[in-house]
């Protein structure tokens, strides 16, 4: 993971991800088992 700099917005970022937690399993047929998510949460 990598920080936007401010621990502030980091937290509420990891929050607002946990709160949306469980999340579905990845369907097989993609033959992944994880994916890679990148978020812009901050100012512009």
């Amino acid at each position: 993971a990598e920080s936007s700099g401010s621990a502030e917005l980091d937290q509420f970022a990891l929050t607002l991800v946990r709160k949306q937690a469980p999340f579905p399993p990845i369907p097989p047929e993609t033959g992944r088992s994880s994916w890679v998510f990148k978020a812009r949460i901050g100012p512009f």
